[in-house]
């Protein structure tokens, strides 16, 4: 992988965005490979396709572009909140690659966003646009990079010193065994997940799991069996391969 970028390629452009948008996607083409088969070639779509950027040249696997100057920060820009959300309750959602660059155009971040964990929660809706916009009324939608588990969160470049191939398909794989579960069975995993990263420990017990339930009561007002949902959902992340049992009411992070 050549973390050198050519930005000759924006020449004719002027505007910084503009730029980014061409050098980035230049980059990833000739560079960018899938993570959920062997395939070693990223397509471009058509201009204008909506929620996909590349391709995969043998799957078919969508992914979505996002760069930036230096790091990203706690959430990022996407399209109409209302397709957004479609596209998650039908399992269409694109897996997303973060791309940051340095100001000599070298690649020193690329994080792959696993689209099985891009639930609900880690979307947030904007503002609607003015009665003088273009598109007034339009509302569009910020992904909420904290709501993303690590388990969702794939370094393929980090620091400027890019993963081994194998090592980020083996962690793509491993979360690709969500797909087992429905949008919302996902989104209570995705909680859950991030709840007990939080903890900041390996190893933890059912009892504090437990600590979870007044916030999970606010995310989840209708469900009146909160402790019970909790048991579920570490017998599902268990059974997933991403916690193990240790003993009785010991749970240990994989």
């Amino acid at each position: 992988m050549n973390l050198t970028c050519d930005s000759s390629i924006a020449d004719g452009y002027t505007s910084r965005s503009q730029k980014s948008r061409i050098i980035s996607e230049w980059w990833v083409a000739e560079n960018g490979y899938c993570l959920a088969c062997d395939s070693e070639k990223l397509v471009p779509t058509r201009r204008n396709t909506q929620a996909r950027d590349f391709e995969c040249i043998s799957c078919g696997h969508p992914y979505e572009l996002k760069s930036t100057r230096g790091k990203f920060g706690k959430q990022i820009n996407d399209g109409a909140y209302s397709a957004m959300m479609r596209r998650i309750e039908d399992s269409s959602t694109p897996s997303f690659l973060l791309l940051g660059y340095t100001p000599a155009w070298t690649i020193d971040s690329l994080q792959a966003i696993h689209h099985l964990l891009i639930t609900p929660l880690a979307i947030r809706a904007r503002a609607p646009l003015t009665a003088t916009a273009q598109r007034a009324g339009w509302i569009g939608c910020n992904i909420l990079l904290s709501q993303i588990p690590q388990e969702g969160r794939i370094d393929l470049v980090k620091n400027g010193v890019a993963a081994p191939m194998s090592h980020s398909r083996h962690e793509f794989a491993k979360t690709e065994k969500l797909n087992k579960l429905s949008p919302t069975e996902r989104s209570w995993t995705a909680e859950i997940l991030n709840s007990i990263h939080g903890l900041g420990k390996k190893t933890f017990t059912l009892q504090e799991a437990y600590l979870f339930e007044a916030r999970l009561a606010i995310v989840y007002p209708s469900n009146r069996h909160i402790r019970a949902k909790i048991r579920q959902q570490l017998q599902v992340l268990r059974d997933l391969g991403f916690i193990d049992f240790v003993a009785r009411g010991v749970y240990s992070l994989r």
